[in-house]
């Protein structure tokens, strides 16, 4: 049955869009602890953005996000920064969403009011990938 709902979802350009808004909220989710701290203020521009979507996938949002946001400290225990972002990256195909990565990345790490240069190294990261 999911095998099916995906192919019903290709049809109509859903699972693209859904695996864009993944992307970008995986994006987002990394800026949170880039510069080792899990800022509160941070988790929640993210989570209400992310409330503002319309989501269609078999996983809640919130289960998603909390997910997403283990694998993101993950790459960033690994110093994989970059290719995380390079990897999700791929999965933005629209130029507007492409610029909207951007948009959160900054809005994330500016929510706790200390910007540190491990933030500013990482957008510098996904900067190149625009």
């Amino acid at each position: 049955m999911k095998f099916e709902q995906l192919l019903n979802h290709f049809d109509t350009g859903i699972c693209v869009d859904q695996m864009q808004k993944e992307a970008l909220i995986d994006i987002a989710l990394l800026f949170i602890g880039v510069d080792g701290v899990i800022s509160e203020s941070e988790k929640h521009v993210v989570r209400k953005w992310a409330k503002s979507l319309q989501w269609n996938s078999a996983i809640t949002l919130d289960d998603y996000i909390e997910d997403s946001l283990s694998k993101s400290v993950v790459a960033i225990k690994n110093n994989d920064i970059e290719a995380y972002v390079q990897h999700r990256m791929n999965n933005i195909i629209d130029e507007p969403m492409r610029k909207l990565a951007k948009d959160l990345a900054v809005r994330v790490i500016e929510a706790d009011g200390n910007v540190k240069q491990a933030e500013k190294d990482a957008l510098a990261i996904l900067e190149a990938e625009l």
